[in-house]
């Protein structure tokens, strides 16, 4: 029983892993998979977790040291892990951030502080609002 939370930590720990190193690598477009497979992992985690304590709610003291040293190497390794995958996440949602504000910045520029619209008469008129820019959110 114990084993199957261990391969679960294993294979969590796995997955995070790969997806540090295609986010440190700017490879965003190739996570999608993982974060989905690894939201099942935290969800059996979760699930195993709860059996365990609702079938044997003394199952940690229970442990062999073998198996007890292993899950702490292993929810050790996961925990830096999981450091360095959200350092880069921020990473990457901070590039984001300066990547729009240079867009929003750069259009500024270029069409002023404000948007204008045609009038009835035809005459342009200001409109005292900022320019709108269409963001994409698949991102």
């Amino acid at each position: 029983m114990e084993t199957e939370l261990l391969d679960l930590f294993r294979s969590l720990a796995s997955i995070s892993e790969e997806e540090t190193l295609l986010l440190s690598h700017g490879r965003r477009g190739e996570i999608a998979g993982l974060v989905q497979a690894k939201t099942r992992l935290v969800g059996a985690v979760d699930t195993e977790v709860a059996r365990l304590d609702r079938t044997n709610p003394g199952w940690r003291d229970t442990l062999d040291p073998e198996t007890r040293a292993e899950l702490f190497e292993v929810a050790g390794r996961l925990r830096d892990i999981c450091a360095a995958n959200g350092a880069a996440l921020k990473r990457q949602i901070d590039l984001s951030d300066e990547m729009m504000g240079e867009i929003a910045a750069d259009a500024r520029r270029r069409h002023g502080s404000g948007s204008s619209a045609y009038g009835a008469s035809g005459a342009m008129a200001g409109v005292g609002m900022a320019v709108p820019i269409s963001v994409n959110t698949s991102f």
